[in-house]
């Protein structure tokens, strides 16, 4: 059906892929030219275009980077991307990567000395996740070893062994930790869904790394490791009967969810998805096929605006409410999640859902003037929510993995 569809549609599809291959040029002159500096990169960004020299420079933004530049590089086989991932990859190693006690740190001041040595095991897995990404794009052995490391530290710290699943935070060496929460605006939960499915990409990161340049011994070991996550996920985070995800659970699994993330939710079946399909065992893609289609529509039957061209944040479990801000990495998730259920079904709503999508992105998310994207869309800007253009949690991870996945899916459509 999909083969059929492609034809028919080969035209459109190879339209759309120019439209994206030409947006992805354009936030790549954008991360390279006005982020970037000569030693390391800006911190912090302004909606305006006003560049905070004296901003922290937190762990999250430094691996997205290097995780987007590794695999911009090897789709587009660019020089500058190359050299752009050489840069965050020596910057981490030199300024994130703990020597002592392992792992990452999670904030650096403005000239690189750590202020905050917290070992969140969110961070880890970005740093398993880009460090993984390097070490394909330039087949070196010590990225894969760093990233192999740190796997082992999540494995050793942070899996529950009494309980299942994966604990939140720790100190510098691997203790106790009172505050444990990933940001302000989260649950003290000891075990959270967002640091479950990033753990679940990191380690499906890894594993294709392991199968390009690494030894069967440590493939064995990740791929046993993503597969017990894998059903922690579908079993503990995953709510069969909402058809939603749980984002708080306590250490024995009892739910403390206050919303759902509807953003979440959408991105969460292509990941699961992705990592399903490194295992490569159909009888594991049979089991979590129903999930990955559930969770995209309940997406669409509760969480995309009347017009279906947009995914809304968040439904709000104490007041029944939707909050409606159309928030940028949202929709660039939709459009991945919305991509992979076409493939996956062939029901050409889903199709018509990305483009609608991509539509309102950009007319209403895309930044023409100062560059990059917006954190929210014009149209819900209010002055209390403009946030930033970048800064520790929004660099070129969302919008640019977004724009790389589709060119690559359309690539194959086209080529078959």
């Amino acid at each position: 059906m999909i083969e059929c569809a492609a034809q028919n549609d080969a035209k459109m599809l190879a339209d759309f892929r120019y439209e994206l291959l030409a947006e992805l040029h354009r936030i790549n002159g954008y991360w390279l030219d006005e982020v970037l500096t000569e030693q390391s990169y800006i911190g912090e960004v302004s909606l305006d275009g006003a560049v905070n020299t004296e901003a922290d420079k937190g762990i999250i933004l430094a691996t997205r980077m290097l995780w987007y530049f590794s695999e911009a590089a090897m789709y587009l086989e660019d020089d500058r991307l190359i050299k752009a991932a050489s840069k965050m990859y020596h910057f981490i190693c030199d300024h994130f990567i703990d020597e002592e006690s392992g792992g990452v740190f999670w904030m650096l001041n403005a000239t690189g000395l750590v202020i905050n040595d917290r070992k969140q095991v969110y961070a880890q897995a970005f740093a398993v996740y880009a460090l993984s990404a390097y070490a394909r794009l330039t087949g070196s052995f010590k990225a894969l070893s760093q990233a192999r490391e740190i796997f082992l530290l999540i494995e050793e710290h942070a899996f529950d062994q009494e309980n299942g699943g994966y604990l939140e935070a720790f100190s510098r060496g691997w203790g106790e930790l009172e505050d444990i929460r990933l940001s302000e605006k989260d649950l003290p939960s000891e075990k959270t869904m967002n640091t479950h499915l990033h753990i679940i990409e990191a380690y499906a990161g890894l594993l294709r790394a392991e199968k390009s340049l690494g030894e069967k011994v440590y493939s064995s070991q990740v791929r046993f490791s993503l597969l017990r996550l894998l059903e922690i996920y579908r079993t503990r985070f995953y709510n069969a009967k909402s058809r939603h995800l749980h984002m708080f659970l306590s250490k024995d699994w009892r739910d403390e969810s206050t919303e759902i993330s509807y953003g979440h939710d959408i991105e969460s079946s292509w990941l699961v998805w992705e990592a399903v399909s490194e295992i490569g065992d159909s009888a594991i893609s049979d089991k979590f096929l129903p999930m990955v289609k559930a969770l995209c529509e309940a997406t669409v039957q509760e969480g995309m605006s009347r017009s279906n061209d947009c995914v809304y944040d968040l439904f709000v479990k104490e007041t029944a409410t939707i909050e409606k801000d159309r928030v940028w990495w949202v929709q660039a998730e939709a459009m991945v999640g919305f991509m992979n259920a076409w493939e996956l079904t062939g029901d050409s709503r889903y199709i018509g859902f990305v483009s609608a999508i991509w539509h309102y992105i950009k007319y209403d998310l895309l930044d023409l003037k100062q560059g990059e994207w917006h954190w929210i869309a014009k149209s819900d800007q209010v002055p209390s929510n403009y946030h930033y253009k970048v800064g520790p949690w929004k660099g070129p991870y969302h919008n640019g993995r977004s724009l790389l996945e589709l060119c690559v899916r359309i690539d194959l459509i086209l080529s078959q």
